[in-house]
């Protein structure tokens, strides 16, 4: 048994609700392309199982903290949980989970990784069979979703699968939607390095496009982890919206799953339960919630201080940097 199987079988039987790829090896394989270092901790006692993925984080004058993204994981108590992770992790200034539970003594931050999701399941009707399962999830959907995939298909939107080949396509547009949006991106090497990284075992990264008289409309960046298949990153160019070349892809990448025997289509992120109309992630929330997915919600990102003098810095810090 490879390390990876062997750390990827011990987290299995915790996943959280939704992100779980976040703690596979493979994911901690692409931290450290990235410079990151990556400890995993798994600890078995009479107390229960404690295991968590932790990529150390970088301060400065010297210090560090710890994030655990989408975890610890396990079946211990909060408490044990807690810890387990300031004896393993003794020198940090505080560390930045994720858990599957509130944590007490946990400061709520801005989320990090999405806190509430849209999530498409495949098991939801009790069927099996393929077509009837992709039948079901149509039925599920929102009659403008339905329409606009149908639209689509008359338009004869196409869709194939590329990877770190088609990175330059990606890139144009991931521009052309950040421009739009007025969002910023990550640096392009994260993703490259994404693409080169996943591309097997129990994490793997690809990329979905769909192409309509010949030109790129639209791109995804998925990830397939422990049986979910996530919309991580999207992109969609400014030119023939009306072609709705979005949605063809989404329902192909959903359909694909289904007969692959994944379990779950993860839309990865929408706005708080209850926000208002003018939240900034209104729109998109809408866009997913039409796919006839179901809200999940985990209970946020949590700071744990460990060092209560650098967690007052690093707080202090960041307001004067005007950052949350």
């Amino acid at each position: 048994m490879t390390p990876a199987q062997a750390w990827n079988d011990k987290i299995r039987p915790f996943l959280p609700p939704f992100g779980g790829f976040l703690q596979s090896y493979e994911w901690g394989e692409f931290q450290e392309s990235l410079g990151f270092k990556v400890i995993r901790i798994f600890e078995e006692s009479s107390k229960g199982t404690v295991v968590a993925q932790v990529i150390e984080q970088p301060l400065k004058f010297g210090k560090k903290y710890y994030l655990i993204p989408k975890g610890p994981l396990g079946n211990a108590s909060p408490k044990t949980m807690i810890e387990v992770l300031k004896h393993k992790l003794p020198k940090a200034a505080f560390l930045k989970i994720e858990p599957t539970q509130k944590i007490k003594g946990g400061v709520l931050m801005h989320e990090r990784h999405p806190q509430t999701t849209a999530m498409v399941s495949f098991r939801k009707s009790g069927v099996s069979n393929p077509a009837q399962v992709a039948d079901d999830l149509l039925n599920r959907m929102k009659p403008k979703t339905r329409y606009n995939i149908k639209l689509a298909e008359k338009k004869h939107v196409t869709i194939r699968i590329a990877g770190p080949e088609a990175f330059g396509e990606f890139m144009e547009l991931m521009k052309d939607t950040a421009k739009r949006d007025g969002f910023s991106l990550h640096l392009p090497d994260r993703y490259l390095n994404m693409l080169k990284v996943l591309k097997g075992g129990e994490c793997r990264a690809f990329l979905a496009f769909a192409d309509f008289e010949g030109k790129a409309l639209a791109v995804n960046l998925m990830i397939d982890s422990f049986g979910a298949r996530t919309y991580l990153h999207g992109a969609s160019s400014s030119e023939n919206r009306n072609v709705m070349a979005p949605y063809a892809l989404h329902w192909h990448l959903i359909k694909d799953a289904v007969e692959k025997g994944m379990l779950s289509y993860d839309f990865w992120g929408i706005a708080p339960v209850g926000a208002s109309d003018d939240h900034p992630w209104a729109g998109i929330t809408r866009f997913k919630l039409g796919f006839g997915a179901d809200v999940v919600e985990m209970p946020g990102t949590f700071d744990l201080p460990i060092s209560s003098f650098w967690y007052g810095v690093y707080k202090l810090a960041r307001r004067m940097s005007g950052l949350k």
